[in-house]
């Protein structure tokens, strides 16, 4: 049987990677949760999480996320489809940033589960 998969959001990477976040318990619970599944993480997602944890929590930090991500044999990171993605964002007609807008056209298109603490895109990905 293949594994499940499921694509995650940055907010949920950051929160499991800063301890004084205050999503961070709730991360830890959800990365426990998908331990068994395929976690799809989109390049946009990848480059805004280092870039938060950088600036928030230290480049070593943000070092540690990359290198985790490269070494785990349950991550899969997509192609960037530019185009198809600038498409998207410019026919949202949401507040959504960019990044935001792409990880739920592809969770759409692709009926695979979205995971992030974002209640706004949760609310747009639901519509």
């Amino acid at each position: 049987m293949e594994p499940s998969r499921c694509i995650i959001d940055s907010s949920v990477f950051v929160a499991f990677y800063c301890e004084i976040d205050s999503l961070h318990t709730d991360a830890l619970r959800v990365m426990m949760e998908l331990s068994d599944y395929i976690l799809i993480v989109h390049p946009y997602v990848i480059q805004e999480t280092t870039t938060v944890l950088a600036y928030g929590a230290g480049t070593g930090v943000a070092k540690k996320f990359l290198t985790d991500i490269t070494d785990a044999s349950n991550v899969f990171i997509p192609s960037v489809d530019i185009l198809h993605d600038m498409k998207l964002f410019a026919s949202s007609g949401s507040k959504l940033s960019f990044t935001d807008i792409a990880l739920v056209g592809l969770a759409q298109e692709t009926g695979v589960r979205l995971v992030t603490f974002d209640r706004q895109m949760l609310s747009f990905y639901k519509r």
